[in-house]
């Protein structure tokens, strides 16, 4: 049924573009961004979905589809309204609802706040304006192209939907968006307060104290001791790309497993971990410079002598660990080697703490002899030695750094 105004005036257009649908109407305005709530039945055990399309202090339209009667319908985290569907107003899709009460902080009203109504009905832009609306006119304009052009540069004004902009005065953050992330206010004002400091934008990405969100943190000095800042959730985003790594993985794993007959293979972090907590007796030495690998050359000799290896064994293992120290001296400065007999296996672990080796790159820096690529890592000759001589090799590559496990079967 068309609402009253409509049918008074004998016109037909959406209800979305008539703010006398909705209470409040001269004030409604249009969300700059897609709200989807939840309606609770006040007095029933149901829950129906909904988009905000118009918002006054003290009416909402929604696309819903609901029966007459009070819904609990929560915007923020300390923001609950009380809303009862208006009969009259609105046609299917749009539907329009009377507020009724406000929670907000334990406190009680019947309709929002100026500052409530502006964080759920601004865009990205206006939030900007917001932040800088107290600087002098003089430095105002420049200011706010400035911080727009910050956020643009970081695509994150498409990403509001997922973080939360703070207004920083004098040691005070102030949130002006509907979303609350979960960093600590010490923390956000020490970063702004960096920011003050060096006078400059600052960029971080920090993860929360739970170790369930990651956040993309901006802050940009704006005037004395005030200041904007934007903290975009990141988290899924991380999580789809180390999905997409450990996928792209999982090919190479694949590729390099059947090409070498199963003699080398990609091992992730999980599975290092494995191999590392698998019991043995360890020898461990830190590389540092080339002359340690001449030091070193005696302890696995002397090792491989007690384990009964022929001297032509004996070189040849001896040769395979030396190119792989090389390799750890010459892309990450050093590392460490550990020694380890497992039952009736011998286990040599070559370790640094590089930025390893590329995806990209990790084909032709295992397989191809002397290849250079972006992340100038190649195992070159004594890759093809390692294959030749040892019984497997194992390779974990990441930004962290580069492990080599070399497996020797004892006779």
């Amino acid at each position: 049924m068309d609402c009253i105004e409509c049918r008074k005036a004998k016109i037909k257009k959406d209800c979305i573009e008539c703010k006398q649908l909705i209470d409040g109407n001269y004030l409604a305005e249009k969300p700059r961004k897609k709200l989807e709530i939840r309606l609770e039945e006040i007095n029933g055990e149901d829950f129906f979905k909904g988009q905000i399309e118009l918002i006054s202090p003290i009416g909402l339209a929604l696309k819903s589809n609901v029966d007459p009667g009070e819904y609990k319908v929560k915007l923020l985290d300390d923001l609950e309204l009380v809303i009862s569907l208006v009969k009259s107003n609105g046609k299917p899709p749009y539907q329009g609802f009377d507020i009724i009460s406000v929670f907000r902080g334990g406190k009680e009203s019947n309709r929002l706040n100026k500052e409530d109504f502006e964080i759920l009905s601004q865009s990205s832009e206006d939030i900007i304006d917001q932040l800088t609306e107290d600087l002098p006119s003089t430095t105002k304009n420049i200011i706010r192209e400035r911080l727009k052009e910050e956020v643009e540069k970081s695509k994150l004004l498409d990403a509001f939907e997922v973080g939360d902009v703070l207004k920083y005065e004098r040691g005070r953050l102030k949130s002006l968006s509907k979303n609350e992330i979960s960093l600590p206010e010490e923390y956000l004002v020490e970063f702004m307060d960096n920011a003050f400091r060096d006078n400059q934008y600052k960029r971080d990405t920090i993860v929360d104290e739970k170790g369930e969100k990651a956040y993309d943190l901006h802050a940009l000095p704006l005037g004395y001791k005030s200041g904007g800042m934007i903290a975009v959730d990141v988290t899924d985003v991380i999580k789809a790309e180390k999905e997409n790594r450990e996928r792209e993985l999982q090919i190479y794993r694949d590729v390099i497993e059947a090409v070498t007959g199963g003699k080398l293979i990609l091992i992730n972090e999980k599975e290092l971990e494995e191999e590392l907590e698998r019991e043995g007796n360890i020898i461990r030495r830190t590389v540092e410079e080339p002359k340690d690998i001449g030091k070193f050359r005696e302890v696995i000799r002397a090792v491989l002598k007690k384990l009964n290896f022929n001297n032509q064994e004996e070189s040849h293992i001896v040769l395979c660990v030396s190119e792989a120290i090389t390799n750890a001296l010459k892309h990450a400065g050093g590392g460490e080697v550990l020694i380890k007999i497992v039952e009736n296996e011998l286990n040599i672990i070559v370790k640094d703490y590089g930025n390893g080796i590329d995806f990209s790159d990790l084909p032709k820096a295992t397989l191809m002899k002397d290849y250079s690529g972006s992340s100038s890592f190649s195992l070159g000759n004594g890759f093809t030695l390692m294959l030749r001589f040892i019984d497997r090799l194992l390779l974990k590559t990441d930004h962290k750094g580069t492990t080599l496990i070399l497996e020797k079967e004892i006779s």
